[in-house]
């Protein structure tokens, strides 16, 4: 899905995210304080515990250089693909040239279903079943993907289009005109990318494709080493490898955004939204990584 990115100007310099033909949000600093019954609905499943501590940091966890030379040791393909589940993927020598980027980040937000509330409509204007509150609907029209507690169960509903009837009024909170979003069930459980990708957390970037093509691995050796806890609550430590599987209207050049799942921070010190932050960052040309990657992705 084409990604719309919405961008704010703050002192730290132009920031800006989006999803799928919408505008994806990436911090609040353009809003309004949402009041505490428009706020997402704690999942205790999901949430970070204190108590969790982070797993030993082994050889291919911790940071290195993987454009350094390395030992070219081909695993095999199921390996590799419970390797790349596990954030585990080893390092490998890279021999296209760094270049640099810059990064936000984007998400899916949870909320729980209203009684009465602002319908999730379709393309035709059909209903799809969730109401939400003023602020939670802006907010899922604004990131592109939604999840909404439903008779105890989790339903994903993602951007389908605009229309040119606002539904929804977002003005007090974006500027973007978000109001004509429409929606329609999800494939993936966090939401679609494009060219039938679907969004994986901490995997998926969104790109300029005419910078980095979709279906590209992407290694950012900042990112090598990072802990982050996935949306099930199983701590990780990054390997540095990303899929570009999503864009945005106004992802372009050298910026790319960072699908951080159902979080509502950013983990990394690296995706700083400020575009004189730039690291280096290098294509993988490696066959097996790739597929190990697209697999996360279908």
């Amino acid at each position: 899905m084409l990604k719309l990115a919405l961008y704010v100007l703050v002192t730290s310099g132009l920031v800006g995210c989006g999803n799928a033909n919408s505008a994806r949000r990436q911090t609040n600093q353009n809003s309004q304080n949402p009041s505490a019954s428009d706020q997402a609905l704690p999942n205790p499943d999901t949430q970070p515990s204190a108590s969790r501590s982070l797993p030993a940091r082994g050889p291919d966890t911790g940071k290195g250089d993987a454009s350094a030379a390395q030992p070219q040791t081909r695993v095999n393909s199921s390996a590799l693909s419970a390797a790349a589940l596990a954030f585990e993927l080893p390092a490998r020598t890279i021999e296209t040239p760094p270049r640099k980027l810059w990064a936000t980040w984007y998400r899916t937000p949870r909320f729980s279903n209203l009684e009465t509330g602002f319908e999730l409509l379709d393309m035709n204007g059909r209903a799809l079943g969730p109401q939400l509150s003023h602020r939670q609907w802006c907010d899922a029209a604004m990131e592109g993907s939604v999840q909404v507690l439903i008779g105890g169960d989790w339903k994903t509903f993602n951007y389908a289009g605009s229309t040119g009837t606002t539904q929804v009024d977002c003005s007090i909170y974006f500027s973007h005109p978000v109001g004509r979003t429409r929606f329609r069930l999800a494939r993936g459980p966090f939401g679609d990318g494009v060219a039938n990708y679907i969004l994986s957390p901490y995997r998926t970037i969104a790109v300029d494709p005419a910078v980095i093509p979709y279906g590209s691995v992407v290694f950012v050796e900042e990112a090598r080493g990072l802990p982050f806890t996935m949306p099930d609550g199983t701590r990780r430590v990054h390997d540095g490898y990303f899929f570009a599987a999503d864009t945005g209207g106004l992802i372009q050049g050298n910026h790319i955004d960072v699908f951080i799942g159902i979080e509502a921070k950013s983990p990394f010190p690296w995706i700083t939204s400020n575009s004189s932050s730039q690291i280096d960052y290098r294509i993988v040309p490696d066959s097996d990584i790739k597929e190990a990657l697209l697999g996360l992705h279908l």
